[in-house]
């Protein structure tokens, strides 16, 4: 038997077997490799027939084989460009390797490349567009014929043929930063500065933003509510957004938090409103973005306004 004949029987015994009752783990260190996206790759012109004779069989409605690849992403990739050179869909890609939005870097990220279209479900999501996904499609995860893969530390159910939704594709290409506020006026900028409760010198991890009590504060971008508090002694009522590729976003000094945390929010809904809690002189809004818990400055981020 040849190995290439092996691991075809191997992928359709995995493809078929992979029940919720039984998933089949997709260790990325054994499949095989495709080193460059160009029809002088041995593996890619592999996969492309693999993909291509999938695409058959499903016009037909006949079995599919599933197959699976790795890809480690150069820096001029995008999930537009992968799919554009393997047919398979972006949010196929997106879905398996665990890709929050548009915007998050792929570049030297080694990804799983089926050789069928559709999506992959997390169970145990952690990013938005995960939440947002489980949830639209929760009912159609009810039969236990569904297929399941493990790859990483995820657990993830395969829908054949399915897309995002168009609430889904808007929410995973919203890679846009918005201002918080629809009117800005800054009165403190990022960086040194004497603070106003204690007046010594230090560091502002944040923009505040002046504006009347009462004024609607909104998501800057799509994201999660990981932290919503009432009465902190220093940024009083606070919420912070979680956001793909390890960004997150705090709002401080609210009158009122207006999401529950778990809440999913799309870039521009309504989280709450100005307000002078906590360590405050007046009313304004405290907002930062960090990027793996670092502060940076988001004026770099934000639209000039």
């Amino acid at each position: 038997m040849t190995k290439k004949l092996l691991l075809l029987i191997l992928f359709f015994t995995a493809g078929f077997s992979a029940y919720t009752q039984n998933p089949v783990n997709l260790n990325v260190e054994k499949l095989p490799e495709i080193n460059r996206l160009s029809s002088s790759n041995t593996v890619y012109r592999q996969f492309c027939s693999a993909v291509e004779f999938n695409d058959r069989q499903a016009a037909a409605g006949k079995n599919q084989i599933y197959e699976f690849y790795t890809y480690t992403a150069v820096a001029d990739d995008t999930l537009f460009s992968i799919h554009a050179a393997t047919n398979i869909p972006y949010d196929t890609i997106a879905t398996l390797n665990s890709i929050g939005n548009i915007s998050e870097p792929i570049a030297g990220k080694k990804l799983i490349l089926p050789s069928v279209k559709g999506l992959f479900i997390c169970r145990e999501p952690e990013s938005s567009i995960e939440i947002l996904i489980l949830k639209e499609n929760s009912e159609n995860l009810a039969d236990s014929e569904n297929l399941c893969y493990t790859a990483g530390n995820g657990f993830f159910y395969f829908l054949p043929g399915k897309r995002f939704s168009s609430t889904e594709r808007a929410f995973f290409l919203d890679a846009s930063l918005r201002m918080p506020l629809d009117y800005i006026w800054i009165s403190s900028a990022y960086g040194m500065r004497k603070s106003p409760i204690s007046g010594s010198w230090k560091f502002h991890k944040g923009i505040d933003f002046a504006a009347p009590e009462g004024t609607p504060v909104y998501a800057c971008t799509g994201g999660k509510a990981a932290v919503c508090v009432n009465g902190d002694k220093t940024f009083g009522n606070y919420v912070i957004l979680s956001h793909s590729g390890g960004m997150t976003s705090v709002y401080a000094h609210l009158s009122k938090i207006e999401i529950k945390k778990g809440a999913v929010v799309y870039g521009g809904d309504r989280i709450g409103l100005v307000g002078k809690t906590g360590a405050a002189t007046g009313p304004h809004l405290h907002f930062e973005i960090r990027m793996n818990g670092v502060s940076t400055d988001p004026a770099g981020l934000l639209p000039e306004k």
